[in-house]
């Protein structure tokens, strides 16, 4: 192979692997938290990392005609650094998804730090201390012949010790981690087919089987050496049988894996819908629930006293029929005041578009406007999560309606919303400066109706709610709700 097509492979294959990991980071960004999404963390860690590590052996092979052998050993020595900790990362990926669904194999835990440590004790360091003998090396001359026209620098640091550090790296560490987290993708399309998402499966075991084979010919092909595998299997002996140098199936494994694990990162799309569709049933219940105990209870309200005054007008019953027409009026008006809020509320509410943190400090605004009653809003922006759209909705729902509660029996001038993120969950909390109750009133059936929602909203979600008031005293209402959905 020529030196510029070398150069070729490993920018190729790095942007491959780092293109994926990339993509990855930006999607779970928009994601909720799920063991799926925890463990692709580590398979972007992984190929950003590998794609590094491809372009450190590119930026030496561009300069290698004038940089010295300590130069180039620098260089490798940050492969391998680089290497490493892709290959630890791909081992995690691995152990993740095959222990993300009981707990039956916590063993694993231990397998890939077992493995580098293996790696840095038994191979690295004595490699390092020690160097390598000449006996040890390969011939100058089986070098050239897959770096043809490399420069001597380049040929002489690839003979030195890094080369034993590189194949025992690929045999202890991107074998068993291309093999591992090839199980853990073939577990995780098994879930997935369960959950009736036979794409989403399809792609999955597509990327198993790509793992499989780019740890055959990334991780079991190696470098010329001399013992075994590698004195036998090398980059030597493929190209010798192949007609190519092995290092362009890298590229096709590492293309082939990207877009597999890319198109399986559609769930994340697919699981977006579901919550959005379920969170779009539970409004219209919700919805609807209000209307009957807000709305249609108004309206009844208002015909049955207009009876009442149509029958004193009969009588001429002036004083009377004027007073029931005034808590006719009263009725009306707090109607309105309903239909306002709710109104407002659905306004408020789109938060798989502008964020739950746009949507709090929008509704408060306008509640302020709609009322009176000052809102001040506190929003650890330094911790801000995004979590999945059935759970912000929730949260902003709960706001809605702790201020609802404010509007309509705190008598207040004044009310704080307070919205953070501890390392587990969101918590929520709105104050007011009103009349505050008893506490034990709202344990009452059919008392605070509420702050039985907002309770069951938060429980709903895994969450728990807290009501801290007193007569006179205020009222402080705080939710503290998992990042994710409870599974």
């Amino acid at each position: 192979m020529q030196h510029s097509d070398t150069v070729l492979v490993f920018f190729g294959y790095g942007l491959a692997s780092f293109a994926m990991g990339l993509v990855i980071v930006v999607v779970l960004s928009r994601a909720a938290r799920s063991p799926l999404a925890l463990a692709l963390r580590w398979l972007a860690a992984f190929g950003i990392l590998h794609g590094a590590a491809q372009w450190v052996l590119m930026a030496q092979l561009v300069k290698t005609a004038g940089v010295t052998v300590e130069g180039s050993i620098l260089m490798r020595g940050l492969f391998l650094v680089l290497s490493g900790l892709s290959a630890l990362a791909l081992l995690v990926f691995g152990v993740q998804l095959l222990d993300g669904s009981g707990g039956r194999l916590r063993w694993l835990r231990w397998l890939p730090w077992a493995l580098v440590g293996l790696w840095v004790l038994g191979v690295l360091v004595p490699q390092t201390t020690a160097g390598a003998t000449e006996a040890a090396l390969p011939s100058e001359q089986l070098c050239l012949d897959c770096h043809s026209d490399a420069a001597a620098a380049y040929v002489t640091a690839s003979r030195g010790w890094v080369t034993g550090v590189d194949i025992a790296l690929r045999y202890l560490l991107f074998v068993p981690a291309a093999l591992l987290a090839a199980a853990g993708l073939a577990a995780q399309a098994l879930r997935f087919r369960s959950l009736a998402l036979p794409g989403a499966a399809r792609e999955s075991g597509a990327a198993a089987v790509t793992l499989v084979a780019s740890g055959l010919v990334t991780g079991a092909v190696v470098p010329p050496g001399p013992y075994l595998p590698a004195s036998v299997l090398n980059y030597a002996t493929v190209t010798a049988t192949i007609g190519f140098a092995p290092q362009l199936l890298w590229i096709v494994a590492a293309g082939a894996l990207a877009l597999f694990v890319v198109r399986m990162l559609g769930v994340f799309e697919v699981e977006r819908r579901q919550q959005l569709e379920a969170a779009v049933i539970e409004e219209r219940e919700r919805i609807g629930r209000e209307m009957h105990d807000g709305l249609a209870q108004a309206l009844g309200y208002v015909g049955m006293r207009s009876s009442v005054a149509e029958e004193l007008l009969d009588r001429n019953q002036l004083t009377k029929a004027r007073e029931v027409i005034e808590s006719i009026e009263t009725a009306a008006d707090e109607a309105y005041q309903d239909v306002r809020a709710s109104i407002l509320e659905l306004r408020s509410s789109d938060v798989t578009e502008r964020g739950l943190r746009t949507c709090v400090q929008e509704y408060c605004e306008k509640f302020a406007l709609a009322t009176g009653i000052a809102v001040d809003v506190e929003i650890d922006d330094g911790r801000v999560r995004r979590m999945s759209p059935l759970v912000e909705l929730q949260v902003i729902r709960i706001v809605q309606e702790a201020l609802a509660n404010v509007r309509k029996h705190a008598h207040a001038a004044h009310a704080s919303v307070r919205l953070g993120w501890s390392d587990h969950a969101c918590v929520v909390s709105v104050s007011d400066d009103g009349r505050g109750f008893a506490p034990e009133a709202s344990q009452r059936p059919g008392a605070r109706f509420g702050l039985n929602t907002m309770r069951e909203r938060a429980q709903g979600l895994g969450g728990a709610l807290h009501v801290e008031t007193a007569p006179g005293k205020g009222t402080t209402i705080e939710a503290t709700i998992p990042h994710a959905e409870r599974e």
